[in-house]
């Protein structure tokens, strides 16, 4: 099911770099969404995990999906700019 696969039917316990490795990409339009997309996901998320994996450069907020705002791993969103 979409929702599950998506985590928005129960908070998993996932850390919030696997979270955002499972999801393949959160929105990020505005700073504060991939926190309270996180937050609302997992059971035991603190902001610092996601500011830390930012800070280390493992997770970036750039453009890609339909050219919008996405917060990806860093692997994912150098393989997906690498190709166009």
């Amino acid at each position: 099911m979409l929702l599950d696969r998506q985590l928005l039917l129960d908070r998993s316990g996932m850390t919030a770099g696997e979270a955002i490795v499972h999801l393949v990409g959160m929105q990020a339009q505005s700073p504060l969404a991939p926190y309270v997309g996180l937050w609302s996901r997992l059971r035991d998320f603190d902001p610092d995990d996601l500011a830390s994996l930012i800070m280390q450069r493992k997770a970036v907020r750039g453009t890609s999906l339909r050219k919008t705002l996405h917060l990806h791993t860093a692997a994912d969103y150098l393989a997906t700019t690498n190709r166009c």
